[in-house]
Formats: structure tokens, sequence, C-alpha cells
């Protein structure tokens, strides 16, 4: 009877003994398997390149720095060197080697070499003729494709003999329902094109446009698209669009930086008919200073002041944009003004946030960090760019 209990709980050792090692298999071959999924492996993929991504910017900060520092080691000797030499040559011209008159100006001036870039300048050198997105195949918010143009054939004074491409103008406009009424056929023998139409400013800020038939050609080039599509003006239609932005924060408050450049955060807005982020701004009604979209966005108490702002700004970019909705004779032109918060604690930043979203509730605002993958249009996107090349901020 004692060797029957002493084999009942030998066996019973046995087989939990076994069911565990069954369990614990089982759980083995079921992680296995996990880990051979095209999605586990797809994660896998994903965190090593991320891992990678990380120790290449890592390595890549150290070398800069590094090559920094060298640069302004080899900097400092070259103008000791310079002082040196010019020293040489003063005291052999003393000692009557020669007269004052040839002597070289040999030490640098600095402050020539630091000379901060104007405004103009940097608008003039960013300015490249850009004429992408204005040929996109299928126009926006309709099924009209337009008739393709190569890049080659895009300038007027191209021949193009097959160009023929098909004319829309739509009877609505994108934005809210205007003062002013939208151009026709009808009334465009009234229309007095590269002036100022009464209140309605039909001048570019590219000079004279051609005005062929009775309708302005784009001055870009063609675009595959004849008449004003969703736009309301025949000719340019003119937008503001301010870049503000201020410094990307640590815990501590001091400012961010990625290889070795200051980091940037861009106010961005999403309308509920948008399908990306965009900067603030958009097209101007005529005689007026800020865009309805801007209005949708701040309180009316602060309209005012965000003018102020906008006047104190720098302006860095004025010009065509590369804009899907673009056609042969209707395209738009916007002036960029950056608006910089310097100093985290600033009243004007402080007012602005606490007057943002205005009184449509289905409007979304967001300060959002800048970089290459900044969910933006591409052409609010460049706009962008030019203020961080502006502020040397990292991009």
């Amino acid at each position: 009877m004692e060797r029957e209990k002493k084999f009942e709980k030998n066996e019973e050792a046995a087989l939990l003994s076994w069911e565990m090692y069954l369990k614990e298999n089982y759980l083995q071959l079921q992680q296995s398997q996990q880990k051979h999924t095209p999605e586990q492996k797809i994660q896998h993929i994903t965190d090593r390149v991320d891992k990678l991504t990380e120790m290449l910017d890592l390595d890549q900060g150290k070398m800069m720095k590094l090559l920094e520092q060298r640069l302004l080691h080899l900097e400092e000797q070259t103008f000791q060197f310079a002082k040196a030499l010019q020293w040489i040559v003063q005291s052999l011209s003393n000692s009557g080697f020669g007269t004052e008159e040839d002597i070289p100006v040999l030490v640098p001036s600095r402050a020539a070499e630091t000379k901060e870039p104007q405004a103009e300048e940097i608008s003039e050198s960013l300015f490249t003729l850009s004429h992408v997105s204005s040929r996109n195949l299928l126009y926006p918010k309709s099924t009209v494709i337009r008739f393709a143009v190569p890049e080659e054939k895009v300038p007027w004074e191209t021949e193009f003999d097959i160009y023929n491409p098909p004319f829309y103008s739509s009877e609505t406009q994108e934005d809210i329902t205007p003062k002013f009424l939208r151009d026709n056929l009808e009334n465009l023998s009234r229309i007095n094109f590269n002036s100022l139409d009464g209140e309605i400013n039909r001048q570019s800020f590219h000079g004279t446009y051609t005005v062929k038939d009775g309708l302005p050609l784009n001055p870009m080039g063609r675009t595959g698209l004849r008449g004003q599509g969703i736009l309301r003006f025949f000719g340019p239609n003119h937008a503001l669009h301010p870049v503000v932005t201020r410094w990307r924060r640590n815990v501590d408050g001091s400012i961010y930086r990625k290889n070795l450049k200051k980091m940037l955060e861009v106010l961005v807005v999403k309308f509920p008919f948008l399908d990306n982020w965009a900067l603030l701004g958009g097209s101007l009604e005529p005689g007026e200073a800020l865009p309805q979209k801007i209005k949708q966005v701040l309180r009316r108490e602060f309209w005012p002041q965000f003018q102020k702002l906008l006047n104190q700004g720098t302006e860095i970019y004025k010009g065509y944009l590369d804009d899907p909705r673009n056609t042969d004779n209707a395209w738009i032109e916007t002036v960029a003004i950056s608006v910089h918060f310097e100093d985290q604690n600033d009243v004007e930043m402080k007012r602005l946030n606490s007057f943002l979203q205005g009184c449509d509730f289905e409007v979304f605002v967001r300060w959002q960090v800048v970089d290459k993958k900044i969910p933006l249009y591409v052409n609010h996107k460049e706009l962008l760019r030019k203020a961080t090349v502006l502020l040397r901020a990292y991009f």
C-alpha cells in the first residue's frame, strides 16, 4: 500500500514535470513563430534601422563638432599668422625697404567676414523658378485632367505645336463667399490687367505679364490647363503667409539643438477641408490686410496686434507660389513674412497663444517641430525652409 502511494506521488510529479516542459516548449514555439511573422520581421528591421540612424546622427554630431573646433583653431592660426606677417612687412618698411603705399593689407577684417546677410539678399538667392505642383495631372476638387507638359516644354518661348489644354473655370471657389465677385468670361473685356483694377491688385511681383486673346499668361509657363480653375481671379491671386516660429526648448528651458543647429517650432493650422497641415495665411481679399483663414484662427481682439507683428517681421519671399490650383491664366503669388519669438517668455507670444483658435472649433492649431519630415504642403515647406535659413536653424 505504501509503495503504491509512493508510486502515485512519483507519477504525479513526473506528470507535472512533463506538463511544465510541454507548456514551456509550447510558449517558446509560439514566441519563435511570432518572431518570424512578416509583421515582426518588419518591426525588427525598423527598430534596427532606427537604432542605426540614431547612432549615425550621434556620430555625425560628434564629427561636426570636432570639425567646427578644428576650423576655428585653423582660423585663429591663420589670423595670428597674418598679424605676424603684417608686423614683419611694417618693420621692413620702417627700415627703408619699400614705402607705406606698397604695403598690402594682410590682416582680414573680421567685421566684414561676419556681416549678416540682408533679408533682400536671402530672398533673391533662394528664389528658384518652381513649377511642379502647378502641372499635377488631376486638377484639385474636380475630375479635370491637365494636358501633360514635359519640363522642357514649360516656357512659353519653347514651341509646343500639339499643346491643346482643356479649359476649366469652376462655378464656385474653395474659399468662403467673398465680398468681390469672381471673374468670368463675360466681364473679361472690362478687366484692367497689369494694374490696380479698382481695389483688385492685378499686378504681378514678376513684372508685366503677357495678355493673349484677352487672357493673361502664367509668367512661369504652361500648366496644362486654361481658364481660372477654382481661383477667384484671372491673372495673379495675391496671398499672405506668415511663418511664425519660436525655438524648441529642452526641459530646463535651454534651446534644443540637432547637429549643432538650433531647432525651431512653427505655428501650423489644419482646416477640415484640407488634407495636410499648413502655414498660417491664405488668399487676401482685395483691400484687406489679413487673409480670412488667419481671421478664422485668431480671435478678433488680436487682429490689430498680429498686424503689428507682421509689420515688425522680416519678408523672406515675394513672388509666384507653385500650387496645384494654378492654371495657364490664373496663378497664386504670395508674400511670406518671418515672425520669430526669440524669448520663451515673450509677452506677445503668450498673448498670441491665448488668442488662438478664434471662433471656428473645427480648425486645429499647434506648434510643430521643424525638420524635413514636417507634414506640410510642398510649397509651404519651401517657405518654411527660407525662414530656417534666415534664422540659421536646423531643417
